[in-house]
């Protein structure tokens, strides 16, 4: 009766149903995988976020198969501030980067056709790659104290389907940037075999600890067609205004074309509803002072991680930006048994590296935003229970 390509298996796993149980019985758990910064008691400016929702011409539709002219404007003005030279015809806007994926890969693929993605990275790209009828292929990511794009790895799976490699910059959940001279590989080899690039930098306004050769992917001369994608959702912490955004960029022949077809796969859809991109001008207004307090809480919260976990039994993992931090901790027990054991035992839900494709043994995955006081407190928890298995 269904396709093949929602075939799933949607058993709760162990962690979810230990976690289920205590919800039930009423038990208080320190959710340390929380990615909503609209939980995590930031200060939103609620009248001026409101304010920008009164605009009269909310109530007119123009169906512009790009976006408004208006918010296309206003997202070229904010890239000009940060030294990034596009303009409003290069932006292409969609309800949700997962949206933007699918335009991408409709317009980029073929049934059966093939995307290299980083590993680890979020699980999200393998239930899009089966929804579009296109076979993901990972590349790997190393850490030597860093992490790093793994070029055999990567040149390891190419073949004559593929048709666009990814790049998720900063990479969540490992939070490294791109290296600039990365990059510059990573373009040669998508010349090399007629590939193209889709930059997700989502993430990239929240640093922690960025190298100084991280790479600038929109101000890079790219000679293949290259997509950035980025968004509302973190860039103003507000994933419920559904608004992301496509750069088109390469030489301007591909461009055009990429842009063309484009135009034809977003009428299709026309899913950017009219107020969102109203209000996007002056929410962008005020997105650098919440901008300022997620950097803040993450940095804090990273800072308080290197203070904790300095003994050897527990790395912490470098992060140069993103939401989330990584800990390898004594190998004496995997992944799913540390989380299963950390929320039995201290109430404290963390998700085992395996979420997300990390071959690196014994590694969980927690997020920085949570409040600090919150987090100081279940870090440190945390860290004694560790200590004493």
């Amino acid at each position: 009766m269904f396709s093949s390509r929602t075939d799933w298996n949607t058993t709760p796993n162990r962690l979810s149903s230990l976690a289920s149980e205590k919800h039930l019985r009423g038990e208080s758990i320190t959710d340390l995988t929380e990615s909503n910064p609209t939980r995590c008691e930031f200060f939103y400016p609620t009248e001026e976020i409101l304010s920008a929702f009164t605009e009269p011409s909310i109530l007119l539709y123009q169906p512009e198969t790009r976006g408004l002219l208006s918010t296309r404007k206003a997202i070229a003005e904010y890239y000009a501030v940060h030294g990034i030279d596009i303009t409003p015809e290069q932006i292409m806007l969609a309800s949700s980067t997962s949206e933007a994926y699918s335009y991408l890969f409709k317009l980029l693929c073929n049934v059966g056709d093939e995307v290299i993605v980083p590993q680890p990275s979020y699980p999200l790209f393998e239930y899009l790659c089966q929804l579009n009828d296109i076979t993901l292929r990972s590349y790997r990511l190393a850490y030597d104290g860093e992490w790093h794009t793994d070029f055999p790895s990567l040149q390891a799976q190419f073949s004559d389907r593929t048709k666009a490699i990814l790049l998720v910059h900063p990479n969540n959940p490992t939070g490294s940037y791109l290296k600039q001279n990365e990059f510059d590989q990573i373009c040669s080899l998508a010349s090399k075999h007629h590939s193209s690039l889709i930059a997700d930098e989502v993430f990239g306004s929240y640093n922690i600890s960025p190298d100084i050769d991280c790479a600038t992917i929109l101000t890079s001369q790219s000679f293949v067609p290259l997509f950035s994608l980025n968004g509302i959702s973190k860039l103003l912490g507000l994933p419920q205004l559904k608004l992301s955004w496509i750069v088109v960029d390469g030489n301007l022949q591909q461009r055009n074309e990429a842009l063309n077809r484009l135009d034809i796969i977003a009428d299709t859809f026309l899913s950017v509803n009219t107020p969102i991109q109203v209000a996007l001008p002056k929410l962008l207004r005020c997105s650098s002072d919440i901008r300022n307090q997620i950097c803040l809480r993450i940095q804090t919260n990273y800072r308080l991680l290197q203070k904790v976990f300095t003994d050897s039994s527990t790395s912490l993992l470098r992060v140069e930006g993103g939401w989330n931090a990584i800990l390898q901790l004594p190998q004496k027990y995997s992944d799913d048994t540390w989380a299963e054991e950390i929320l039995t035992h201290q109430n404290i839900l963390v998700q085992p590296g395996h979420f997300f494709d990390m071959v690196q043994k014994s590694c969980i995955v927690i997020s920085l935003l949570p409040i600090s006081g919150l987090f100081d407190d279940a870090i440190l928890r945390l860290h004694q229970f560790i200590k004493e298995k």
